[in-house]
């Protein structure tokens, strides 16, 4: 009798269970486009990061009142079209490093404008 309970225990415990919706997977596709404006937004965000470790960006940054490492931080919350933009003014920049006073306060400028909006 045991053995009978038992044998319909697990007859319903099966049907039960089949019963349950199983969730399927789904697998989208990627476009190029989709994978090369991720690599390019991380790529901008790199060239501000690296503009803002400048000794000359941090001495610049610091005269106009804004902590450094606050800076830094906001650049990690800004959108990537507005990493662009400021990545964009970095580009346009004079090679060489031979970057003026003017130059500088511009591009920071643009970058505290970009964090007070946000």
């Amino acid at each position: 009798m045991r053995s009978f309970e038992t044998v319909i225990s697990g007859l319903l415990l099966t049907a039960a269970l089949a019963t349950l919706p199983v969730p399927q997977a789904r697998a989208g596709l990627i476009s190029t486009d989709e994978v090369a404006s991720t690599s390019r937004a991380q790529a901008d965000r790199d060239k501000v990061r690296t503009f803002l470790n400048r000794a000359d960006a941090e001495k610049g940054l610091q005269a106009l009142g804004v902590k450094p490492e606050l800076a830094k931080q906001r650049v990690d919350a800004l959108t990537d079209a507005e990493v662009a933009t400021i990545a964009g003014k970095i580009d346009a920049l004079p090679a060489g490093g031979s970057l003026g006073h003017t130059d500088i306060i511009i591009i920071l400028l643009v970058a505290i404008l970009v964090v007070l909006v946000i």
